[in-house]
């Protein structure tokens, strides 16, 4: 009996630890939230490593998709950009355009990643 409401109140602190998380909340308040239900201070550190290990996966899986996508972008401009150069047609979408495009979606995923 005692094993099942440690993990209801591990599984309710973790759930507020992750809401807690999404909302750029700093570690220090997410303590002083999660204090509020349980005095085990070796619980709560667990919660919140466990919840910032998952936090921040989920932010990487969603970062390197945008990484590819822009350096994808990036390569696909520079070989529009030599090849209408080359043939003396205008590359100035390519040029400027994909290749911004690239560089956005690059920095816009190392956001993510990097929390």
């Amino acid at each position: 009996m005692k094993d099942k409401s440690d993990q209801e109140l591990y599984d309710e602190l973790y759930a507020m630890a992750k809401t807690l998380l999404v909302r750029d909340t700093t570690t220090e308040m997410i303590e002083k939230h999660l204090s509020q239900k349980t005095d085990d201070i070796v619980l709560i550190t667990v919660v919140i490593t466990e919840a910032k290990k998952d936090h921040y996966a989920q932010m990487r899986k969603e970062g390197i998709p945008k990484i590819a996508i822009g350096s994808v972008l990036i390569v696909v401009g520079f070989a529009i950009t030599c090849l209408n150069f080359h043939s003396n047609k205008s590359f100035d979408f390519a040029m400027y355009g994909l290749t911004s495009f690239g560089i956005l979606f690059v920095f816009w995923g190392l956001f993510k990643m990097l929390g």
